[in-house]
Order: C-alpha cells, then structure tokens, then sequence
C-alpha cells in the first residue's frame, strides 16, 4: 500500500521565521511609533525614518475631516470636537488622569451640595451633645474623625449608664401603657395615648443605642469613603455642577430640621408641663425648679439619641443615592448633560467607574443594610399607633374631650 502512494509521506514546508511580533512598536506614554525594530528592507546600516507620533496623524486627520482610525486596537475610543483634543487626552493605559480647575471644583468639591453637608454637621452637633456617637466633625479634610481613646472610654462608660437607664424606663413605661389601657365604652383614651408615645421614644432610644454601637465604625468609615470618592471623581471628570439640583430636597429642607427641632419641643413640653403622668417628675412634683434640670437633661439625652440616629440614616439614604445615580447616568456612553467631561464615558473608565460603585455600594450595605433598614421600617409602623389612635378617636366627639386641651 505504501507503494500504490496511499501512506504517501509528506514533504516538510518551507516555513519562513517573523521576527518582532512580540514587541510593543507602539508606545501610548511618548506617542511614538518606532518600525526600524521591524524594518528588513534595503541597507541595514541606514536604517529609514520610521519614528512616528500619532499626534502628527490626528493632526492631519483634523485638517482632512476625515474619521478613520490611526490604530487597528479595537478599545480605540475618539471623537474630535476641537484643537484641544491633545490637552484634554487622558493616558488610560498608564492610569494617570488630567485634574481639571472646573465650576464643580470650585461650587461642589465633594459633589454634595452645602446644604446637604451642612444638615450633616448639624446631626453630627446634636449627636455629640446627646452623646450618640463619640464622633467629631474634621472642618479641614471634611470627614469625620473619631475621640481619642480617653475620651472613647468614657464615652462607652457613658453608654452603658444610658443603656441600663433607657432599659429600666422601657419596662416601667410599658408596664403603665398596660395599666393604662381603657376600658368601657366611654373611658379616656388620653393616658394611654401619652403612655404609649412615651414608651415609643424609650424603646427606640434603646435600639438605636444598639445600633449606634455595633455600626458605628462603619458607617464613619463609608460617610468618609463617600466623600473621598466624590472628590477624587469630581476632581476628575467634573466641568461644573451650577445647574445640577440633587434628588431628596424635602428631605433636606423639611423633614431633618422639622425633627431635629422636635427634641426641643420636647424639652419644653416636660418643663411646662412636669406634673403631667406621663413624666416621671410627676410622683415627686411639686419640688423647686432647680429639681427639673435632671429630667430636661434625662429627656434631652433620650429623644435626642432618637432623633440623631433616625436622621443620620435619612442623610445617609438620600447621600448614597445621590451620587449613585449621578455617577451612573454621567458614565453612560453619549450621555451628554455638560457636567462632566467625554473621558468619563470611555468604555475602560465607565467599567472602572462602576466597579469603584459597587464598592461604595458594598460599604454602604454593611453599615446601613443589615439592621438599620428594618429597625427603621419598626419606627415607622410603631409611630402609626399613636396617630391610628388620634384617627379613631377623632371620629366621634372623644377627640374634642381628649387631645385639643392639656388638663
């Protein structure tokens, strides 16, 4: 068979080497091509002029108008507005980036806006007279720095005291929510009205001492990360934010001053009214007035803690998303909104950009997502109680003998 030519043994081709396919001719830092590395052809002593700048390319392709690509490199990303296409060019490759002097960094340099930043600092000022968080606010580097470690001592010390001091008054306020609950048809719906807000501003105050404690790190830690990220980004990419109005205004503007200012109400509620039964000051009234500065301190302190913790995480919600979303629709390829630069929308940096997000997003979800959430969504639904029953008392002429008057 192997006569007949059907296991016919193959002749070897000639195969020619190709020297120079592992080398870079190309280098994206200098913008020079170098082909002598690779060039075979005449005299090898002199060799041709192949040093080439791809700037001299781009420059003859903007007097031409014409749209092909100098580079065969499918991640090639251009678009030619003007003259200043080589000052605004960003080295992806070698990760350094132009830091631009815009609008955004002069108004916005951490993105948030002043009111936003303010109403921060306002938390982190009640927090720290209510003794929430042992927690300081850096004016200098805008972030949020800890006590020394004295100060942290005694600041647990301090917690401790208020823990026991807000558990007892959770069972005793409860155990008069329960005395109190009326019985008849014609039975006044007052005192457990007032019992059952009292017992609602105790328990909370407890939980969210629990919580301060066991996420206080980190939620300091992703309030700094938030704003280190939006500085170094905006530094970045950021033309200018005049026009740019965040999401959450009512929030800002309404909601945190309305409840901040709440904790001061109820401090001249109990002053005013210190013989009412739903303070404990009632048992031992009447006594001199130097005798209410304990229970103001004690109710200060109590709903104080309430307050700070619920707003901190109405900020930290309403911070999260707006940055989310402003980074994610400014990183979307021919978004166009004047804000930020084209850089911004390169495939490689939108990929970058969004896996820096997801990182914000993880950090945010460890502080935030794991208890502060549900206990939240408690606070609403136990808050319902109370005005569930101003509602149906107000139904029937109850409501006018009751809630408008204090006996």
């Amino acid at each position: 068979m192997q006569q007949a030519g059907s296991l016919k043994k193959r002749s070897k081709r000639n195969l020619t080497k190709v020297s120079g396919l592992s080398k870079i001719l190309y280098n994206e830092a200098e913008d020079l091509f170098d082909g002598t590395s690779v060039s075979t052809s005449g005299d090898r002593n002199k060799k041709p002029k192949l040093n080439l700048r791809i700037s001299d390319f781009l420059q003859e392709s903007r007097c031409s108008s014409s749209k092909e690509r100098i580079t065969r490199d499918p991640t090639f990303y251009m678009e030619i507005h003007d003259n200043t296409f080589d000052e605004d060019y960003v080295d992806y490759n070698s990760g350094s980036h132009l830091y631009l002097d815009a609008g955004g960094m002069k108004e916005r340099p951490y993105f948030l806006d002043k009111l936003t930043i303010r109403r921060l600092r306002q938390i982190l000022f009640l927090g720290l007279f209510s003794g929430t968080f042992p927690w300081i606010w850096n004016s200098k580097k805008n972030r949020i720095d800890k006590w020394n470690r004295g100060c942290e001592k005694a600041w647990k010390i301090m917690w401790v005291i208020l823990f026991i001091h807000t558990s007892v008054l959770t069972l005793y306020q409860g155990n008069l929510v329960l005395e109190s609950i009326p019985k008849g048809p014609n039975a006044t719906y007052r005192k457990f009205f007032m019992g059952f807000v009292s017992l609602f501003w105790y328990f909370f105050a407890t939980i969210f001492n629990i919580n301060i404690l066991i996420y206080q790190d980190s939620i300091r830690l992703y309030i700094n990360t938030l704003f280190r990220f939006n500085f170094e980004f905006v530094k970045k990419y950021v033309l200018d934010l005049d026009g740019y109005v965040d999401g959450g205004r009512s929030v800002m503007i309404l909601s945190i001053p309305s409840n901040m200012f709440q904790v001061f109400v109820s401090v001249l509620s109990f002053l005013a009214m210190p013989f009412q039964p739903w303070f404990l000051f009632s048992y031992v009234y009447p006594k001199p007035w130097y005798w209410l500065i304990p229970g103001a301190i004690q109710d200060f302190v109590v709903v104080g803690q309430v307050i700070t913790s619920y707003t901190l995480h109405q900020w930290l919600v309403v911070a999260h998303t707006n940055s989310m979303e402003f980074w994610l629709r400014e990183s979307h390829r021919n978004y166009d909104s004047g804000n930020t630069i084209d850089d911004l929308r390169h495939p490689k940096t939108a990929v970058e950009t969004y896996r820096m997000l997801q990182i914000v997003c993880a950090s945010f979800n460890d502080c935030v997502g794991p208890l502060s959430f549900p206990m939240m969504k408690l606070h609403i639904v136990s808050a319902l109680i109370p005005c569930g029953v101003v509602f149906i008392r107000s139904l029937n002429h109850f409501f006018i003998d009751e809630f408008p008057g204090i006996r």
